[in-house]
């Protein structure tokens, strides 16, 4: 129990510590000071600042998706199993909004992490479902455009100081999921001319 506090009270040091400073201002004595713990403490946890953000962002990442493929095999409904995920997402966000704000503004690669690990769990989700193989584009193009949509929407709405509640951005990612934005931009059209 104490391993796991002392490694938590480093991460919370850590995004605390990337809030204020720089990255490459960053130092393990900083990071340790804010823990309120020592550098062995540090070092037992992490080889280097690079692996404790490296390490601190997958267990954020870790939590993000809940279980898709076992909600899928309970509802065996693809819309179902979407605002699901969505919802997950967004909540998730949402309950972390410290953690994400810190890593968009200060983290360099973050967009580009967050994106790839959406990805590659709407990859794994497509191949746990058995239908990989019957859409009409490869699954790396579908979940490219979604983790794209994703990450995309939840930095724009992090910028917007969470205007919207998790549920209405979920609900929004899955009306341009389910219909592409062209197809809303065509439908809008044909009411304008009703």
């Amino acid at each position: 129990m104490a391993n796991l506090k002392s490694k938590t009270k480093i991460q919370n040091a850590l995004v605390d510590c990337l809030n204020k400073t720089r990255m490459s201002s960053m130092s393990v004595k900083m990071i340790c000071d804010e823990a309120q713990v020592n550098r062995s403490t540090f070092y037992r946890h992490y080889d280097s600042i690079d692996s404790a953000i490296s390490i601190t962002i997958s267990a954020y990442f870790s939590l993000l998706f809940g279980e898709p493929y076992k909600f899928y095999l309970k509802h065996q409904s693809i819309d179902e199993s979407q605002y699901y995920i969505s919802n997950n997402i967004f909540s998730h966000v949402y309950h972390d909004a410290y953690f994400y704000k810190t890593m968009f503004q200060q983290y360099s690669n973050f967009e580009l992490l967050f994106k790839n690990h959406i990805q590659q769990r709407y990859i794994t989700f497509f191949k746990d479902t058995g239908l990989e193989n019957d859409m009409l584009l490869t699954k790396e193009i579908v979940a490219d455009y979604i983790a794209s949509a994703y990450v995309g929407m939840i930095h724009s709405w992090i910028l917007r100081d969470f205007q919207e509640t998790p549920e209405t951005m979920a609900r929004q990612l899955i009306i341009l999921n389910s219909n592409g934005p062209i197809r809303l931009l065509v439908e809008a059209k044909k009411r304008q001319r009703d």
